[in-house]
């Protein structure tokens, strides 16, 4: 499902006027019998409704909703906040309104007064702040304790990021046409949109075929499927280096999880200082001491280039710390390991430290960052703000000016490609922000890197097999409770319900 900017919208709504020839009228016409659906579906038939519409086409659906309730027997009255200065197509639909005998406001009402208010004040091509009497009116309702719906967005958004505006208007759910936009998805302002439903306006899905953003879509995921006459090895054997003193489960974690993804054999390079306890944890998985005793001395990279064939994949950094040697060892790494690596965790707070992230411009081969917010603010100098209101922008840039794959984690976890592709998951739950999920993530995905699966096609299916792992264990637990390793035992779950959605 494509996921769109205002620009991006308002000019497929043109493709769709002008070259396809659709009247705009009918385009509204849709878009209010799709919200009167999610009317009728989410509140029943609510007593008494009130449309607050603005003077552009967001307001004429409004209208044309207004019209619908009321040819339904729904008490449906329409205050127009910036007096009767429409759009052609909103001067349309208020004169059928008028004809029809639909109650039109020009004063402000008292909105508290009304069963569920319809906000169809601004629509996805708003510029926000809001000024003057508009803002007024969003904070009465606000206020009025009644259910609101946006259309398209909440008004007071901007449609293409999670940046909450003040005023804006805070809704129970927000229903968008044709495709969702930024803001439904992005927080902190997503939370101002509460349910998002996406109506089927008839815009012809080709005219979207140019943008290159999207919500991940469990049926669109390609699974790997083992053959017959299948072996370990051609199942993949990863190495996963890290672990230091007090963070040895992290490492733990991550090689269960490549395991439980369906790596043929997994092996974990650690300090052999540490090597005992690693020993003890692991059952299936096997242990590579490496040089250092409570960390990775700078020694274990010739140890692990030379035993680089019998690998497919190397995940490098959990639990590793952050050390001078540290960066030695990532920076070495990054330039004579010839196969994909992933680097996580401390690999990359390492990278960031050593001031040296342009060699990643340098690297031939698959690379793969796994950044948390925090991680990433560090590796790019951007605050944890412009981060996450703006998610898939900076993940988008950074993998196209760095030429590597980027899965930048958080409560919405991006996906982006050296290529200009980017995904955004949606799924998952908040009982994952817990230490330790992030380290399964990154066994998950260094499996099927192990597998030889085309890149962006592994890391769509290891984000989704962790955030459905997260949500089916949450079921079997409390979110409070949810522990990282209870996404490890939810994996084989997970790979069932997608098997079942994505065939």
């Amino acid at each position: 499902m494509k996921l769109l900017k205002s620009q991006e919208m308002a000019a497929i709504d043109r493709a769709a006027i002008e070259d396809v020839g659709i009247p705009s009228l009918v385009l509204m016409e849709n878009a209010a019998r799709g919200v009167y659906r999610a009317i009728r579906e989410n509140f029943g038939k609510p007593e008494r409704v009130l449309v607050v519409a603005g003077k552009g086409n967001n307001g004429g659906d409004g209208m044309a909703l207004a019209r619908l309730l009321h040819l339904k027997g729904i008490h449906t009255e329409v205050y127009l906040a910036l007096g009767e200065e429409l759009s052609p197509d909103a001067q349309v639909q208020l004169n059928i309104l008028k004809k029809l005998g639909v109650k039109v406001l020009g004063e402000d009402p008292h909105l508290g007064s009304y069963e569920l208010l319809v906000d169809a004040l601004l629509g996805t091509g708003f510029r926000p702040p809001v000024r003057g009497k508009l803002g007024e009116v969003i904070e009465k309702i606000n206020a009025s304790g009644a259910k609101v719906l946006s259309i398209d967005i909440p008004s007071g958004l901007s449609a293409d990021s999670g940046e909450v505006f003040e005023p804006s208007v805070i809704a129970d759910i927000t229903v968008t046409m044709q495709f969702p936009k930024l803001v439904h998805y992005l927080f902190p302002a997503s939370k101002r949109c509460g349910r998002v439903l996406v109506e089927d306006i008839s815009i012809p899905p080709f005219l979207a075929s140019h943008v290159r953003r999207e919500v991940i879509e469990l049926s669109e995921l390609k699974l790997h499927k083992r053959q017959e006459d299948t072996y370990k090895n051609r199942e993949g054997h990863v190495l996963i280096v890290g672990g230091s003193v007090g963070k040895t489960g992290a490492v733990v974690m991550s090689a269960k999880a490549a395991t439980a993804t369906g790596s043929g054999l997994v092996s974990v390079g650690v300090p052999q200082g540490l090597n005992q306890i690693f020993e003890i944890h692991l059952v299936e998985e096997m242990s590579v001491p490496l040089e250092g005793r409570e960390r990775l001395s700078y020694l274990c990279t010739e140890q692990i280039l030379e035993l680089k064939d019998g690998f497919n994949a190397l995940a490098l950094g959990m639990g590793m710390d952050r050390y001078e040697e540290g960066q030695d060892i990532v920076l070495e790494l990054l330039e004579r390991w010839d196969k994909p690596l992933l680097l996580d965790a401390d690999a990359i707070n390492n990278l960031a430290d050593s001031g040296e992230v342009d060699l990643l411009k340098k690297r031939k081969h698959i690379t793969v960052l796994t950044p948390h917010i925090g991680e990433f603010s560090r590796l790019t100098g951007l605050s944890s703000k412009e981060i996450t209101e703006n998610q898939t922008e900076v993940a988008s840039e950074f993998s196209k000016e760095y030429g590597a794959f980027l899965v930048l984690k958080g409560a919405r976890s991006v996906i982006a490609s050296p290529g200009g592709d980017t995904y955004l998951s949606i799924r998952g739950t908040p009982a994952m922000a817990k230490g330790g999920v992030g380290d399964v993530l990154s066994g998950v995905l260094v499996a099927l890197l192990g597998k030889s699966i085309e890149p962006l096609e592994a890391l769509k299916l290891g984000v989704s097999l962790h955030a459905l792992a997260g949500e089916l264990a949450e079921t079997g637990s409390h979110r409070e409770s949810l522990r990282a390793t209870d996404l490890i035992g939810s994996l084989p779950l997970a790979y069932k319900e997608i098997e079942e959605i994505a065939g």
